[in-house]
């Protein structure tokens, strides 16, 4: 039977997915999605991605086999504000040793500024304290002395830091191949068929039958998400996929099938990018380079331009892109489909890298990694997090030196099509092989979204309220509390005074402290509402504008009046747009009520104050009552109001804000 290795090193259970030797392939293991006409389209709403259904049906062809290895990338695009950090711009962790890196030299500054002409190293840009282009990326480091190799010559081979050859780690490893020599390998992709949101796409096998396409306006945005999950990891299923590698274990799987991502971005989209927009170093993007043990990010100020990215990038520097779903329409909408599904935000950062390089010193993330091979090859290592309190962790590391590191429980090499799961907390670094650049996409999830988080919510409701109807807890401490608590006086103190008062402490936790369901309840809206303000707004696909405000269209009669082209009437069937496009939350000041929702959120992370509607609580339970009905449409007319009018004033002014799709399209579909 296969075996799966833990970040810990133990072995865990197999997977149910695998099989022995072979297994069942599923439907769409070859499925590939088309994106071109998607990449350089600006508008939220236009050039939206379409996928099929993800059948969990097989095909005997394929062989799952699963081994030992694997290796790493690293955080996601409009990620949140990175905790303290110390001098370097690492995030401070008590315990951890982090490499000091050494400040730009003026030989490094001279080579910068041959590049382009007016740019030169500063300190990472900060904005209110923060980089929010990159809020889930640890913080640029200072710029360090540049590869005197590589600036002898562009085109000199980059030195390198190559990872101790030790023995073969053990590590989850499903493969999927198809024999090189087969027919069906280089048969072209000829068997086109249309997705379910519209889009066509195709299939290497002929024996796979699509399943049918449904109507987009019908369709439950969070098992949308689970589809593309299933594209994403596929053939592992999603339900055996979280029973056994979620948190637990990383999960590489090997396709051979190089254009399996090939549409989510390439080298080419890179460049047109910094052609067509105005991406900033340090905002946008970093230059990084790990050389002799020394992690250095080489940002020049201002705009990135192509001279000087592809500068950087001779000198065997690598590229990261901290927010590129901003610019690349068709990653935008793979991030909002899964960020339904987790029920959080979930980010991507694009990281290419030169031959024979390595980018990042080893580290661990505190995000569930998917690193999504695109181009050429990476070697990935990963290993055990340092200290028990390092599993599962809710902050980033600092820089580990190689010495640090103990026998790897992960070593593979990616390839193009290939994806490695790795849970946070998960040391891992990457290096390029000779001749061979890699070009990867980290999807990154569940940051900040643990117990631990609901609590640091929950817990200052339950003492506000604790406090507010207990004496107890109102009471003067002791006269003589300092003298017999105190970190000092638990080694020197030993009196009946100090236990009975460590008692009495602990007797008003158990007493008070207790949270009620309605407290969680709370707690929980505040963790969906923070959701909210931080997610990407959804791309809407041709099918769903025609049912929303995004396409009405108004006109000016002869008299000089605005003629709407939209009636909802009480027969108007509606439904929210999304499962998670909006949260009701009674606020504590004043006991408002409020719909926090994230329709009209920006490209960038937090770029503008949460959007919230203020209503009446009865105008509250119209609104549970579409949350309860979702994905099913309701009349205007069901909606648990008295007046006929009001029920018409309410839906209109949700659909009106795009939060609401009505059943049947309002506008003519040729307009």
């Amino acid at each position: 039977m296969p075996k799966a290795v833990s970040s810990s090193g133990k072995k865990s259970k197999s997977p149910k997915t695998n099989g022995t030797a072979k297994a069942k392939k599923t439907a769409n293991s070859d499925f590939d999605i088309d994106l071109e006409d998607l990449m350089y389209d600006d508008s939220d709403t236009d050039g939206a991605l379409s996928w099929s259904d993800v059948s969990s049906q097989s095909s005997p062809e394929a062989a799952a086999t699963v081994k030992g290895k694997s290796k790493a990338a690293r955080a996601t695009d409009r990620k949140r504000p990175s905790p303290p950090e110390d001098a370097n711009g690492n995030k401070k962790q008590a315990g951890k040793q982090a490499t000091k890196e050494p400040t730009a030299s003026a030989a490094s500054k001279r080579k910068q500024q041959r590049r382009s002409v007016g740019l030169e190293k500063t300190e990472p840009i900060l904005v209110n304290g923060g980089a929010p282009a990159c809020p889930l990326v640890r913080k640029s480091l200072p710029a360090g002395k540049a590869s005197s190799t590589a600036a002898k010559s562009p085109a000199a081979k980059p030195k390198s830091c190559p990872l101790p050859k030790k023995g073969k780690a053990k590590s989850p490893l499903i493969k999927l191949e198809t024999p090189e020599d087969s027919e069906e390998s280089n048969k072209e992709e000829n068997t086109s068929f249309t997705l379910q949101w519209g889009r066509s796409s195709s299939l290497k096998r002929q024996d796979v039958t699509p399943t049918q396409p449904k109507e987009v306006h019908k369709t439950n945005s969070i098992e949308e998400g689970r589809r593309i999950l299933q594209w994403i990891i596929n053939p592992v299923l999603p339900e055996n996929f979280f029973t056994d590698y979620w948190e637990k274990n990383a999960c590489l799987v090997q396709r051979k099938n190089p254009k399996y991502y090939s549409d989510l971005i390439s080298f080419k989209m890179i460049d047109d990018m910094l052609i067509r927009h105005h991406l900033q170093f340090t905002i946008n993007l970093d230059i990084t380079s790990y050389k002799d043990g020394k992690r250095e990010t080489l940002n020049p100020e201002g705009r990135a331009m192509p001279p000087a990215v592809w500068g950087f990038y001779a000198d065997g520097c690598s590229i990261r892109l901290l927010n590129p779903s901003t610019y690349l329409p068709g990653l935008r909408q793979v991030c909002s489909i899964l960020q339904e599904f987790f029920h959080c935000l979930v980010g991507a950062n694009v990281y290419l890298t030169p031959p024979n390089s390595q980018g990042f010193a080893p580290h661990y993330d505190d995000i569930e990694a998917f690193v999504v091979q695109v181009e050429g090859r990476k070697r990935w290592r990963l290993y055990e997090p340092p200290q028990k309190s390092d599993l599962l962790a809710r902050i980033s590391s600092g820089n580990y030196d190689q010495e640090q590191l103990g026998q790897p429980i992960l070593d593979e090499v990616l390839e193009a099509g290939d994806v490695l799961y790795f849970p946070r907390g998960t040391v891992h670094q990457a290096i390029t092989e000779e001749n061979q650049h890699s070009l990867h996409v980290t999807l990154s999830v569940y940051q900040q979204q643990a117990y631990a988080n609901l609590l640091e919510k929950l817990m200052p409701i339950v003492l506000k309220r604790a406090v507010s109807q207990s004496v107890a807890l109102r009471r003067g401490l002791p006269l003589h509390t300092w003298q017999v608590l105190g970190e000092s006086q638990s080694r020197s103190v030993q009196s009946q005074s100090r236990t009975q008062l460590l008692e009495n402490v602990q007797n008003l936790v158990r007493k008070h402290l207790m949270p009620s369901a309605k407290e969680i309840d709370e707690a929980v809206d505040q963790l969906a509402k923070k959701f909210q303000h931080e997610a990407l707004p959804p791309t809407l696909l041709p099918e769903e504008k025609l049912r929303t405000v995004f396409g009405s269209r108004n006109e000016v009669n002869a008299q000089g009046y605005c003629n709407c082209d939209y009636i909802i009437t009480e027969q108007t069937s509606v439904r929210l747009l999304r499962a998670n496009i909006l949260r009701l939350v009674k606020e504590e000041d004043g006991g408002n009520v409020r719909i926090y929702h994230h329709m009209d959120n920006a490209l960038e992370y937090c770029k503008y104050e949460p959007t919230f509607m203020e209503i009446l609580p009865a105008e509250g339970a119209a609104v549970e009552v579409l949350i309860a009905a979702y994905p099913s449409y309701i009349k205007v007319g069901q909606l648990p109001m008295k007046n006929a009018d009001r029920k018409v004033e309410v839906a209109l002014a949700l659909w009106e804000r795009g939060l609401l799709m009505t059943e049947k399209p309002l506008y003519d579909e040729d307009r």
